[in-house]
């Protein structure tokens, strides 16, 4: 693998665990998948064809099982699309390579009481109170962490700190509203301490010096000190703004909104319930039960 590939790899686990919550062994995975495909083809990622995957697969098959390959080719085109979406190649040349679908393994999600306890652990320095204003951000709207991280002052919409401008995937904005208790916060925390972390006054960032390594880094301690015992990252807080307000019965449409997903099957993936509580819903409805 050359210098160039290996940059983008690391790149993309960075991306899995960070924007996509992906857990520390998943991510190994992937790394390892990444490392044997570049190693058995021995091209750099601008050349890869088609052809080069069923050379792969045929090498799989030799010495794994049909489920395990599977894997391995699955993680091989999830990289070739963060690639192609990313616009570092002009084309996806695993694009057509069909897999068997699995089943979508959901985050785990934290309830109000576990944010919070972590919301709790935050201090009163200049830096953890931009922190936790980033993770209350995050529950208000179920942004993306990215998306959040990048923003700039000037995307308060007119001053009206109720509405935010983010700007998500695919290059696309979207205006999010704001609780007008945190509106307040944010307000307060403009005058204050961004004034004192802020490096130059050309510092147009809403949130300088944050990052989504660095927050991600800082919300992982938090939980640990609340004594939650979850894998605990930004996409986990987006997760479980999504299920809380579908749960709640709003629209899927407008949480799709929300979340600034482009295909509503995406936002599906979030009604997941619980069984017993399906039940209760049913049971409460008595659809049918006055029929003899």
């Amino acid at each position: 693998m050359n210098s160039e590939t290996n940059v983008l790899v690391v790149e993309f686990l960075d991306y899995l665990k960070i924007e996509k919550g992906l857990s520390e062994n998943t991510v190994k995975s992937y790394r390892v998948d990444l490392y044997e495909f570049f190693k058995i083809i021995s091209k750099s990622y601008e050349k890869i064809e088609k052809e080069d995957i069923y050379t792969y697969i045929d090498n799989m098959r030799n010495k794994f099982k049909n489920n395990t390959v599977q894997r391995k080719v699955s993680a091989v085109k999830t990289f070739f699309k963060y690639l192609y979406m990313n616009k570092k190649i002009k084309k996806d040349p695993l694009n057509t390579i069909k897999l068997m679908k699995k089943e979508t393994r959901l985050p785990e999600i934290i309830d109000e009481e576990e944010f919070n306890k972590i919301i709790e652990t935050f201090n009163h320095n200049p830096k953890d109170v931009r922190d936790k204003l980033i993770l209350k951000l995050l529950m208000a709207s179920g942004a993306r962490i990215s998306e959040i991280v990048n923003l700039d002052v000037s995307n308060i919409k007119d001053n009206d700190y109720r509405y935010i401008k983010v700007l998500g995937k695919g290059s696309k904005y979207r205006f999010i509203p704001i609780y007008d208790k945190i509106a307040d916060e944010i307000k307060e925390y403009i005058e204050k301490e961004r004034e004192e972390i802020k490096s130059s006054k050309k510092d147009y960032k809403l949130f300088p010096g944050a990052s989504r390594t660095t927050f991600y880094l800082k919300l992982r301690e938090k939980a640990k000190n609340a004594g939650i015992n979850k894998n605990v990252h930004p996409h986990t807080i987006r997760h479980s703004v999504a299920s809380l307000l579908l749960k709640n019965g709003l629209d899927i449409r407008y949480v799709q909104e929300l979340l600034g997903h482009s295909s509503i099957t995406t936002t599906e993936h979030y009604t997941h319930v619980e069984k017993s509580k399906l039940k209760s819903i049913y049971d409460n409805v008595g659809l049918g039960d006055d029929v003899e």
